[in-house]
């Protein structure tokens, strides 16, 4: 028999009540504050202008009188003082390491980390989201980064929590390897890599239950439900996905191991802030079962470049908000899409994902892949919306499933599209791409 261990990595936080929270936060949100007003050149001008002074937060209420913060903010900021940029709240000498995030537009968007945001935050973060997607002490991790600063982040999450990391990078042979030969049973990558590593052990011949892997940690991208009773069926194994973003912490909800599909806890209490907000007007929202919105968050223990009401961009919906059945008292929300990512077909709103759900319950006559044509820049498109669609193994009459998927879209989203079915679509170990860009 192993060792018992509780199902909650942080007990005290993770479990902690409403009221607790705020008073904590507020605490927090106050101290970091005045500590940006006096060590961050960037916000000491933002709040300046908005005609905010030291000492003028004086509750956790008072956070909707600052100003959102933007990924433009910082593009801009980077540029005039580096590393990092006038963001940056902390000295050169305290600094002790800078990445990259992804950058849809060609400049990345760096991110500077102090020991303390190593250790205290990003390595706890993580650590609470493995923890309860089922990683303990004497899991054996094989770690395929969901993004490139992720590698060394995660590494130190696991660290945090006692398990064995077992980095392998993109190469199937040795993740396989790692498998086959160092008996690891559990996994980190993208949700698109769990789908690829089980076609090209498929196509060596193998059984995927025979290689071990029984807990699957993903992130980075949307569709984990679309592929989850695959991956969990062909490996044996239980998965769960995790959502973040680098400029505040690589992971700020995730799901639990036994509830998992009904939603990502949030996770990070004591470390980021969550505000729900209407994302055309920048209305403050109630944070309540049903509610949609967009997710802004505030840090409260970063010291390199702590963000104060960062726009995540990210389109959720509020599952649930009462302790689940694993005892974490973090409500729990469901990606609909990016703003970003959004399209417009006339008048209508169109997240990626949402198409992406609606089709795939036409499978197996469709495997569930899709790309949507862009021929201009969006996010205004004029119908139809061009998408190609992989067929499955038995798709049947092809005209008829193109008119049943055309009325389909029609029925659920309220857009015209132009379905075009594909025998295959491009496949990704890395991040799915939903949208193809035909223009220049």
């Amino acid at each position: 028999m192993g060792q018992q261990y509780s199902n909650i990595f942080n007990e005290a936080l993770e479990t902690i009540s409403a009221d607790a929270l705020h008073d904590l936060h507020e605490k927090k949100f106050i101290k970091q504050f005045e500590y940006l007003m006096t060590n961050s050149p960037f916000y000491q001008e933002k709040y300046k202008n908005a005609g905010l002074a030291p000492g003028d937060m004086k509750s956790l209420e008072d956070i909707t009188k600052l100003p959102f913060t933007e990924k433009k903010d910082l593009r801009e900021s980077q540029m005039s003082r580096p590393p990092v940029g006038i963001h940056r709240a902390c000295s050169v000498r305290d600094l002790s390491r800078v990445y990259s995030s992804s950058g849809t537009t060609g400049v990345p968007t760096y991110v500077g980390l102090t020991q303390n945001d190593i250790y205290s935050v990003q390595a706890e973060a993580i650590a609470r989201l493995c923890w309860a997607g089922g990683v303990r002490p004497e899991s054996k991790v094989v770690n395929i980064p969901t993004a490139p600063f992720i590698a060394d982040t995660f590494r130190e999450g696991l660290e945090k929590l006692g398990a064995v990391h077992i980095p392998t990078g993109f190469n199937t042979d040795r993740v396989l390897a790692a498998f086959q030969y160092q008996k690891a049973d559990a996994m980190h990558a993208t949700v698109s890599f769990w789908s690829y590593l089980l076609g090209e052990v498929e196509k060596m011949g193998l059984d995927p239950k025979e290689l071990g892997l029984r807990t699957i940690i993903g992130g980075a991208e949307g569709g984990t439900r679309l592929v989850r009773p695959r991956i969990e069926e062909s490996f044996g194994a239980t998965t769960v996905e995790g959502m973040g973003m680098g400029e505040m912490t690589c992971i700020v909800f995730g799901e639990c191991v036994e509830n998992r599909g009904h939603g990502m806890h949030y996770l990070t209490q004591g470390l980021v802030h969550v505000e729900l907000i209407e994302s055309e007007t920048g209305q403050a929202l109630q944070i309540k079962e049903g509610a949609t919105g967009e997710l802004v968050y505030t840090a409260l223990e970063s010291q390199a470049m702590p963000l104060m009401r960062y726009r995540s961009r990210d389109h959720i919906k509020i599952v649930a908000t009462d302790t689940c059945i694993c005892g974490r008292t973090g409500f729990r929300i469901e990606v609909k899409g990016r703003t970003d990512d959004m399209l417009t077909v006339l008048g209508v709103n169109v997240y990626p994902l949402a198409i992406n759900d609606v089709v795939t319950v036409l499978k197996p006559r469709i495997s569930g892949e899709i790309e949507i044509q862009l021929e201009k820049p969006g996010p205004v498109v004029a119908p139809p919306l061009t998408i190609k669609v992989e067929l499955g193994l038995n798709p049947g009459d092809k005209a008829q499933l193109k008119k049943e998927l055309e009325d389909l879209i029609r029925d659920k989203l309220i857009f015209r599209a132009k379905i075009d079915l594909v025998a295959e679509l491009p496949k990704y170990q890395y991040k799915k791409q939903l949208i193809k860009k035909l223009y220049q």
